[in-house]
């Protein structure tokens, strides 16, 4: 009984005929799949320890979003400010690289032409104020004068923002 249960089993398989099915292509989608979302998951890992980190030290940060055109000022875990920003056309340069940042330099200028520079990824100015020319090659972001008063006064030479896209 068990060889005729065995022997069905071959033959049936036989009398199918062969289906040639390449799976190299499925393989690669898949691959890519994956590598994608591990890329996803080791961005989110990073911002995760980002800020657990600043949760333990004690110091205001940013958190800048690209593709929102938002951001927050934050200190710990909670959150002390949100605005809008928008980039400048004027000045060419891709958009900085996701990942933390540290606040370079803070330059106050006359009549409140405050700047705020991060490394070589962004500077943040008031709306109507002028971004130096040497720093015309970054991307500039300007915010409203009452958000960027508040940010300036707020961070420090060192302080920290991550940047998500």
């Amino acid at each position: 009984m068990f060889v005729m249960v065995l022997l069905s089993l071959i033959l049936m398989g036989a009398a199918g005929g062969e289906v040639s099915y390449d799976e190299r292509p499925s393989l690669e989608e898949q691959t890519s799949a994956l590598r994608k979302r591990l890329a996803s998951l080791e961005r989110e890992r990073d911002f995760l320890l980002f800020q657990k980190a600043m949760y333990s030290t004690d110091s205001k940060y940013l958190i800048m979003n690209f593709t929102r055109r938002t951001g927050q000022l934050k200190y710990k875990n909670r959150v002390l400010m949100d605005f809008r920003f928008k980039t400048s056309g004027k000045y060419p340069g891709r958009g900085p690289q996701p990942g933390m940042v540290v606040l370079s330099k803070k330059k106050e200028g006359k009549n409140d032409q405050h700047t705020l520079a991060f490394g070589g990824s962004f500077i943040m100015h008031w709306k109507r104020s002028d971004v130096p020319t040497k720093d015309a090659g970054m991307q500039a972001i300007s915010l409203p004068k009452k958000d960027m008063l508040s940010i300036y006064y707020a961070m420090e030479e060192g302080a920290l923002a991550y940047v998500i896209h």
